[in-house]
């Protein structure tokens, strides 16, 4: 007599998929109401989580001035001395990448927030990272608005734009490995 399991196969998941979470969640039906809502507040933690060190990033610490002192000493250590405008330049880089990036990463966790708060059999969906984009949009905006009250700090619409450009770029990306890494599981069938 055989003790073949009848369970079905399970498709093999990969480290990207599961730092990623590509496959579906799952819908339940039933259950306590209140395990749901505790699912879904958990989800958003790591949003809030960044919402909250966005809103460090806007404050006075974050400065060109202290960002500055602190990146001269690096390269410093690492290069040695280098004239001002090349610093200048570094410099502009530095913090115009940390929009795209930190913005970047924060309509990455929405996503994935919202995931979880509207759940769907599909991995992406077009809601998800329009909801993602949105929320990156409005706290862009109030960065740069509460900017407008630092004294040391300077508000612009050009860096809502790069914010949203970063986060259209990470959605994108998203959007491209979950929808490769679907066709692959549907391959392997």
């Amino acid at each position: 007599m055989s003790m073949m399991s009848s369970s079905p196969v399970r498709p093999r998941i990969t480290a990207l998929n599961k730092l990623l979470e590509l496959s579906p969640p799952r819908v339940r039906t039933g259950g306590p109401h209140s395990s749901r809502l505790n699912r879904k507040l958990l989800a958003w933690l790591p949003t809030l989580c960044w919402l909250v060190v966005l809103a460090c990033f806007s404050t006075d610490v974050f400065s060109a001035d202290h960002t500055g002192r602190t990146l001269m000493r690096i390269i410093h250590w690492l290069y040695g001395p280098i004239s001002d405008p090349q610093f200048q330049f570094i410099h502009f880089l530095v913090r115009k990448s940390a929009h795209f990036f930190s913005y970047g990463l924060l309509s990455l966790l929405a996503f994935f927030s919202w995931r979880a708060t509207l759940p769907d059999v599909r991995p992406w969906l077009a809601k998800w990272s329009g909801l993602a984009l949105a929320l990156t949009l409005a706290a862009g905006s109030s960065d740069e608005l509460h900017q407008r009250f630092v004294a040391s700090r300077t508000s612009s619409p050009w860096d809502v734009l790069l914010d949203m450009t970063g986060a259209v770029f990470f959605q994108l990306l998203l959007m491209a490995i979950m929808k490769r890494s679907s066709q692959l599981q549907a391959k392997r069938g």
